[in-house]
């Protein structure tokens, strides 16, 4: 059985109202990303957590402190939501940090099944786009 964890992007989450559904749907089916682990072998997720948000100085000990809630319940690969891989300025930077402080813990950069990468970015600023003109009024 592999126990899993999803990083998703912050922004993404509290601006687009996403709740995860598609990530969740594609671990379920084994598809996108989660075509990796066998259908016939569980596979339990341990938990779903959240950048910190961009930008802040402190976004490395809040990843950290973030991705050590999951790892301390025996955590075997750690994905990338498609939000974080599509979007992300951070990511490579949040990679190495995560690896050198978990260097056993598999991250797998993506979850479900990826969309064109530049229509999903233009429809997510245009999302922003809207909310920032609603703010101003």
């Amino acid at each position: 059985m592999a126990r899993i964890g999803i990083l998703t992007c912050s922004n993404c989450i509290q601006e687009t109202n996403c709740a995860s559904v598609v990530c969740l749907a594609d671990m379920r089916k084994r598809r996108g990303l989660f075509e990796r682990y066998p259908k016939d072998e569980p596979l339990d997720l341990v938990g779903i957590i959240s950048c910190a948000g961009c930008p802040t100085v402190i976004a490395p000990e809040k990843i950290l402190r973030r991705v050590r809630a999951l790892a301390e319940f025996r955590l075997d690969a750690l994905h990338f939501s498609y939000c974080i891989t599509a979007l992300c300025p951070f990511i490579d930077k949040y990679q190495k940090i995560i690896k050198n402080a978990y260097p056993d813990l598999e991250i797998v950069l993506g979850t479900h099944k990826p969309i064109d990468k530049k229509e999903f970015q233009r429809g997510v600023k245009e999302i922003y786009a809207q909310l920032f003109h609603l703010l101003k009024l």
